[in-house]
Formats: C-alpha cells, sequence, structure tokens
C-alpha cells in the first residue's frame, strides 16, 4: 500500500527535531532515536547512538551554519519520508543540498532506522577542484541534447 500525503506523530516529531539540530541538541538523541538505530547517508554507515552521535558531530565540524528545512512529509506510525533542503556554510560559501530520508519507527515512537537519500557528487565529491571538474565534464557528455 502506498503512503499517504498525511503525517503521524513520530514524523511530526522526528521532522521538527531535524529542523532544530544543532551542536546543542545532540544530547537529546536518546530522546528521538533507538539506542540501537541504523544510519545510512551515500557517506556514512552506522549502527548505535554513539556511531549517530559521530556522525552528527562530524556534520558539525565540516559545515557551518547548517539549517535543515523539511518541505515534505508522508507516513505513519511504521515509516515515513520527509522530502528536505539543507542549507549552510562550506569554505566560505552558501551552499544548498536536496535530499529526501526513509525512516522506521520502533513501537515506542523512537526512530529504529534512518536511510538519508542525497546527491554526493553535488554534495561532497563536486567540492574537491579535480574530480568536481570532472562530474562536470561528464555530466555534459551524457546530459539528454533535445
Amino acid at each position: 500500500t502506498l503512503l499517504s500525503p498525511v503525517s503521524s506523530p513520530h514524523l511530526d516529531t522526528i521532522a521538527a527535531y531535524l529542523q532544530s539540530l544543532s551542536p546543542a541538541v545532540l544530547n537529546q538523541l536518546a530522546d528521538h532515536y533507538s539506542g540501537t538505530v541504523e544510519f545510512r547517508d551515500p557517506i556514512n554507515t552506522g549502527r548505535g547512538l554513539e556511531d549517530l552521535r559521530a556522525i552528527f558531530d562530524d556534520l558539525f565540524k565540516q559545515l557551518q551554519n547548517v539549517r535543515i528545512e523539511v518541505t515534505r512529509k508522508s507516513g505513519d506510525d511504521t515509516h515515513g519520508f520527509l522530502r528536505w533542503t539543507m542549507r549552510y556554510d562550506f569554505r566560505g560559501k552558501a551552499r544548498e543540498l536536496e535530499g529526501v530520508t526513509h525512516f522506521m519507527f520502533a513501537p515506542d515512537g523512537k526512530v529504529a532506522s534512518q536511510h538519508d537519500f542525497w546527491d554526493a557528487a553535488i554534495g561532497v565529491y563536486a567540492e574537491f577542484p579535480m574530480v568536481g571538474a570532472t562530474l562536470r565534464g561528464l555530466r555534459k557528455f551524457v546530459r539528454v541534447r533535445p
């Protein structure tokens, strides 16, 4: 069955937490995530609150002024999706990255699994001069020309 475009209290709670995410609220991870949470994104994989904390700590070390805006929510009490835009500063420039996250919720409403989907070619790899130039060249080469 398809997810309806409605939300659930679990999804609303994690969306609000992510929109407030900063180093100051990382001490609240256990309020929102299961102790055995599984996390995955295009760069990182982790299991448990310690790994999740390390991943978020690194995010705030690498990027400045991180702000997450949730633009869509869909799900129920067992799983759901958030579409989001993350704005941040990196190497003195304002950046923007769009993504989607799939959550699975434990019976107590905490996040049991978080899988983030975003384009690492834009969000990370393109920041390296040689790799960025190569990626831009590849995009031009494989782009559909109407």
